[in-house]
């Protein structure tokens, strides 16, 4: 979605003041705000149509405009400012872990307590345990011409999924010759030797076919970094009733962490750094409205991820950098612990 500069302006200066005042914003409040602004007129008309492209919403006839889950999305992928940790959040996190002495299963729980403090909000980590698990199969479902879904189960019973969009449309042939790739070269492999470098092998080998399967092979190979023995824990659930808007909607999150499974999958869809997962995209309607911002920290044995989760109304700006560097630390701690076990 393509956006003038004025209307990026405008969605960025009604989130972040929405975000700030939790009031939706009218024009006369933007004519403070943006440099150099446009007449009220002017203004109104851009957020009307920011509403007609559904990223802005309004409440009453009368209210001014809020932004909408996908104005969220909008605002954090492409218009807000990547910032650094505040100094203050850096020295809390710097002194909550500097002298921990855990199992390595219990340091993230650790780390969540003090990222809810941090924040506020509660907090969501998992732990894994690198080897051990084995594929049991991995199956190719057609969902749509270009849909398909990616299913992993693993030889203790553990399923994991994932819809994938692929370039080209996929027939019975392609499902047919993903089941022979998988059964030769998948199948019964130890998770932990489903590395990427190993997935684009395997594709390499392929030849012309290489460009179809690629996508599916490297999906697969996330999926399985993900699944290794692994727990979820939500710290803090207190949290949830004070900064949701009714008790039912915190219950809902709760029981969607206690399955576990749809939490390690929504967690696993973590990449690279510092992201935000924003519920109105998952499917899931216990986050609707929610969204989780987490970051993967790892060692050679031990890896997970560690986050907090809240309204779409949250302080991305500083929360994320905060996110961020605790997994950093997380990844230094858990690294050390394995050394000083393996001594």
């Amino acid at each position: 979605m393509e956006l003038s500069p004025r209307k990026q302006a405008v969605l960025a200066a009604v989130t972040k003041t929405y975000i700030k005042t939790g009031e939706p914003v009218g024009s006369k409040a933007l004519n403070l705000i943006l440099k150099n602004a446009p007449s009220a007129a002017t203004l109104r008309n851009e957020m009307s149509e920011l509403c007609d492209l559904g990223l802005l919403a309004q409440p009453h006839t009368s209210a001014g405009r809020v932004p909408t889950s996908n104005g969220f999305k909008v605002y954090v992928d492409t218009l807000m400012q990547p910032e650094k940790i505040q100094s203050g959040d850096k020295r809390f996190i710097d002194e909550s872990l500097s002298d921990i002495h855990a199992a390595p299963e219990k340091i993230p729980e650790i780390a969540g307590t003090l990222l809810s403090k941090l924040t506020g909000l509660p907090s969501v980590t998992c732990f894994v345990i690198n080897g051990g698990l084995t594929v049991r199969r991995l199956d190719l479902l057609p969902i749509g011409r270009k849909t398909v879904m990616l299913v992993l189960i693993t030889n203790d019973g553990r399923t994991r999924s994932r819809l994938i969009r692929t370039d080209i449309p996929f027939d019975l042939r392609h499902i047919n010759e993903f089941a022979k790739i998988a059964e030769k070269k998948i199948n019964g492999k130890g998770l932990c030797e489903l590395t990427r470098a190993y997935m684009q092998g395997v594709a390499a080998a392929l030849g012309i076919d290489a460009f179809a399967y690629m996508p599916l092979l490297s999906a697969a190979a996330e999926m399985a970094e993900g699944m290794e023995a692994s727990n979820v824990s939500l710290t803090n659930e207190a949290a949830l009733y004070s900064v949701f808007d009714n008790a039912a909607a915190a219950r809902r999150i709760i029981s969607l962490v206690n399955l576990r499974e749809p939490m390690l999958s929504l967690l696993d869809g973590i990449n690279g750094g510092v992201g935000v997962i924003f519920g109105n995209d998952t499917g899931f309607r216990e986050l609707s409205s929610d969204a989780i911002i987490a970051a993967k920290y790892g060692g050679d044995k031990y890896s997970g991820t560690v986050g907090v989760i809240g309204p779409n109304r949250m302080s991305y700006d500083r929360i994320m950098p905060c996110v961020e560097y605790t997994a950093f630390k997380l990844g230094e701690i858990i690294s050390q612990a394995q050394k000083d076990m393996e001594e």
